[in-house]
């Protein structure tokens, strides 16, 4: 609705400003340019995509997996998962962590069923794995670097460090803030 609603708002603008044909032109310009975009990074996913597919047939995804199930079991409530949501809940991590959000998303939806635990409201866990979707530690920003690429960047790998120093002090106080909210509202509920 907020696209709408910033559509409607531009052509009044326009109407009444007399830049209709000036609003044609940029909204043509700017669809050729939304095209463009997509169709470039449609060909970085598809390559990303295929080497998960051969990380994760060459049992790579699941080495990493394992590695990742031990920090993850520090950060999730270990008393309320199951191995299947271990299992889901690494390989969505891994596939975060190579900078393949698309690839991630059958784990990640798997790992949310299993985290809900059939409730009807978030849990504490289910919120977590949440949060840390939005804010995963990339090894590779692929998306990122086919934007830098795109848009002619000389070096579009030269900000892998910045991203990795940004992404690990994000996601730390990503679970601080979790955690410290999870235990805020067990005790308003304590005292309700």
């Amino acid at each position: 609705t907020t696209f709408s609603v910033i559509m409607l708002l531009s052509f009044i603008t326009a109407m009444l400003t007399g830049n209709t044909q000036r609003l044609s032109v940029e909204l043509l310009k700017a669809l050729s340019d939304g095209v463009t975009l997509c169709v470039s990074l449609l060909g970085m996913m598809c390559f990303w995509s295929g080497i998960m597919s051969v990380l994760a047939k060459g049992g790579v995804l699941n080495v990493l997996g394992k590695i990742i199930q031990k920090p993850l079991s520090l950060i999730f409530a270990k008393n309320t998962l199951t191995s299947d949501d271990k299992q889901n809940l690494s390989a969505s991590f891994a596939a975060g962590f190579l900078g393949l959000g698309n690839a991630a998303l059958p784990f990640g939806i798997a790992a949310m069923k299993g985290l809900s635990k059939g409730k009807s409201y978030a849990t504490d866990n289910a919120i977590m794995h949440a949060v840390l979707n939005t804010v995963p530690i990339q090894l590779v920003p692929s998306t990122l670097i086919a934007l830098r690429s795109k848009h002619g960047s000389l070096n579009p790998f030269d900000i892998i460090p910045y991203i990795w120093i940004c992404s690990v002090v994000i996601t730390i106080f990503a679970v601080i803030t979790c955690k410290v909210f999870a235990r805020l509202w067990k005790k308003e509920k304590e005292y309700d």
